[in-house]
């Protein structure tokens, strides 16, 4: 704990009554994004390593947040600003994708989210794009192939998309792509990105890799 709040050695109290008052102290008086960090490490150092039992754990703080009006729950043990159960369960199923490559970069995307203390959503948006992009490398063998390509060889082998979701996926693309999109910004820093912005492609990215596993999966078990 000290060590996470940076505190020195001498810094720490001996007695229990005078820990309690500091960490009170730092509790009451630091800003949301540190807030909500205390909070993440505290739930992750109180886990079990026993995994239902800390599953049930996340769950209970979950439940804890909602009753008292948090727009924030854990979500693959991160601390995201989701409180749509249907968005959470999305990025949880990217978050544990069969694909590791999708898995991490789905949990750094949320990493990166506020309120956590190194929050940046150019970057999370940048991660969630590339988890789109690993699935599509993973499920089609080839690790070198851009977004563009990989939708390509994924419609010849598994089918094509219908022409309303392929063209709403080339336009989210070009959103991130184009010269005033997240990419270009990335290094330019010429764009404004939020939080939202940073959200709506995090939940939007960990759907679409749920739904490229799902359908590679099922027309790979069709009947020929």
């Amino acid at each position: 704990m000290w060590n996470h709040l940076g505190w020195r050695t001498d810094e720490v109290p001996l007695l229990p009554h005078q820990m309690r008052e500091s960490l009170a102290g730092e509790w009451f008086s630091c800003r949301w994004p540190e807030f909500f960090d205390l909070i993440e490490f505290t739930a992750r150092t109180l886990a079990t390593s026993v995994a239902p039992v800390r599953q049930q754990w996340f769950e209970m703080l979950n439940r804890v947040l909602e009753s008292r009006g948090c727009a924030y729950r854990f979500v693959a043990e991160q601390l995201v600003p989701l409180t749509n159960t249907t968005e959470a369960t999305e990025v949880l199923r990217g978050a544990e994708s069969a694909i590791p490559d999708v898995g991490a970069h789905i949990r750094e995307a949320a990493k990166l989210l506020p309120p956590n203390s190194g929050a940046n959503p150019r970057n999370s948006i940048r991660e969630s794009i590339a988890a789109v992009e690993a699935a599509l490398r993973h499920l089609n063998g080839n690790p070198s192939a851009s977004l563009t390509e990989g939708l390509a060889a994924f419609e010849d082998k598994h089918g094509s998309f219908h022409p309303a979701l392929r063209q709403g996926l080339a336009i989210l693309y070009a959103y991130t792509a184009d010269e005033r999109g997240v990419r270009h910004a990335l290094i330019e820093e010429t764009t404004a990105v939020t939080g939202d912005d940073a959200r709506f492609m995090l939940v939007t990215c960990s759907a679409f890799t749920n739904y490229l596993v799902t359908l590679s999966g099922n027309t790979s078990h069709s009947p020929s």
